[in-house]
């Protein structure tokens, strides 16, 4: 575990914030599309608007609640993916 932890918690906070972003987007992009969990839809029910997409599959079996923290957790994983990632990358160009 002392090698997934290796860097400050601010770091991984910037990445679950990047992950987040890089997902409202896309599910903006798709729209109604993006059926499953839609974190467009999600921040904008948090905001208090609507939009004519409708509920998303996540709000209608968990609440928004439910849904907002599903929506949190799996960009944390994907932001602590992220940062592997990078690493990685980092560590193969240096390789070279």
């Amino acid at each position: 575990m002392k090698a997934f932890f290796n860097y400050p918690a601010g770091i991984y906070i910037v990445a679950t914030l990047a992950a987040l972003g890089i997902m409202i987007v896309i599910d903006y992009i798709l729209g109604a599309e993006a059926e499953h969990l839609n974190a467009w839809v999600i921040v904008n029910r948090l905001v208090g608007n609507t939009d004519t997409i409708g509920d998303s599959l996540a709000i209608r079996q968990f609440g928004l609640l439910g849904a907002t923290l599903l929506m949190l957790a799996l960009n944390t994983v994907f932001g602590f993916i992220l940062i592997k990632l990078l690493t990685l990358t980092i560590k193969f160009i240096h390789w070279l």
